[in-house]
């Protein structure tokens, strides 16, 4: 049986196109929550996450924007002197470099979101945030390491493997560990408050936060299971599954959308309005 083979400028295509189409709906949703965090203005701004989404949504549109003009050269400029394939296995390409900084940065900036919102639901307690958010830099220290090889005079993927490896399983770990932290206060709150006694408007409410912060959990880390199992099957010389761009492409917009959408959520009336879930 052959192995599978998807080229690297049609994952690059395809990664682009499905990129922009995250974007156009990531910027609707950025335009409605800011709308709503405008509205309860007076109710107080949780500025620690306010400005982390907006930061987040600077960071996709960054993103995509090197994505078309990354595409534009590759398939329209330099397609007949160096090639598609051979323009985007070219990685120490500088336009390459910083949008692959600003894709680990993006990566970071999300984590921490889900940091805080550990930090801010266990009441402000330190401790349990110390571990995560030495994870979350780990995770940034290895992805600049990564991409920072690509600056080297000679630079090859290989080198790059055992940074990527880091990365990718300390962001997957931090989500998933801070994700099922959250989810468990939440739910402990919920039952040591009894249904009963809390009322069933509040006793849904809780029902509602719980699902929230499990199903966006659940997003990401189904992305980066994803981006990871496809980083292992991405060969070195170019020639076989290439796949992992199209989520490499991606996956800042996911990191946005996520978040965002919990912000809207809340400021919407879907939870409790208080600042302790966004």
């Amino acid at each position: 049986m052959a192995p599978a083979y998807f080229p690297m400028d049609e994952s690059y295509l395809v990664g682009g196109w499905l990129a922009s189409f995250f974007w156009g709906l990531y910027t609707l949703l950025f335009g409605a929550s800011l709308r709503l965090i405008y509205q309860r203005r007076r109710q107080g701004i949780n500025m620690f996450t306010t400005l982390s989404i907006v930061l987040l949504y600077v960071l996709a549109t960054a993103h995509v924007s090197l994505i078309l003009v990354r595409l534009i050269q590759g398939l329209i400029l330099y397609r007949d002197t160096i090639g598609p394939i051979a323009f985007f296995a070219n990685v120490s390409v500088r336009l390459n470099v910083a949008k692959d900084y600003i894709y680990i940065t993006s990566l970071f900036v999300g984590d921490m979101v889900v940091v805080w919102r550990l930090h801010v639901v266990w009441g402000k307690n330190y401790w349990v945030s110390v571990l995560p958010t030495i994870m979350t830099f780990g995770e940034l220290i290895s992805g600049y390491g990564s991409v920072s090889h690509y600056l080297l005079p000679d630079p090859t993927i290989p080198s790059t493997v055992p940074w990527g490896i880091a990365m990718f399983v300390m962001s997957m770990a931090t989500n998933i560990i801070v994700t099922s932290a959250i989810a468990s206060r939440i739910w402990y709150v919920y039952i040591t408050m009894k249904p009963k006694a809390m009322g069933l408007q509040t006793s849904n409410r809780y029902t509602r936060v719980l699902l929230l912060i499990i199903e966006s959990g659940a997003i990401i880390a189904a992305a980066k299971i994803t981006e990871f199992t496809l980083f292992r099957l991405a060969p070195d010389d170019g020639n076989g599954m290439n796949a992992l761009y199209i989520v490499f492409e991606i996956m800042p917009q996911i990191t946005g959308i996520v978040p965002t959408v919990i912000v809207y959520a809340v400021n919407s009336g879907y939870t409790q309005h208080e600042d302790t879930y966004t």
